[in-house]
């Protein structure tokens, strides 16, 4: 796992850089983001993409926040945003 795009993540997450209690759960969310992008574009990621990278923040904050086992309100679904990225990074050319 690429220590920049953990690092980075954590400041899209506001999370103290030096605390690294959660890097190894930032660091599954990152793999599963990464197998997400590839089903659902069919693209590998691309690490020098801006779009690859903003999918995963994307998809990495809403499994960050979303985490409990247990839904007690109504069921929160990935955001428009990261669902338009993906349309983009399957149809366009990163």
């Amino acid at each position: 796992m690429a220590k920049l795009l953990i690092d980075d993540l954590k400041e899209y997450l506001r999370l103290d850089a030096d605390d690294t209690e959660e890097d190894s759960f930032l660091g599954v969310l990152i793999a599963a983001a990464k197998m997400y992008i590839k089903t659902a574009t069919g693209k590998e990621f691309n690490e020098e993409s801006p779009r690859h990278r903003l999918a995963v923040y994307l998809y990495c904050t809403h499994m960050y926040e979303n985490r409990n086992p247990v839904v007690t309100t109504s069921t929160k679904t990935l955001e428009l945003s990261l669902s338009s990225l993906l349309m983009q990074i399957e149809w366009g050319e990163d």
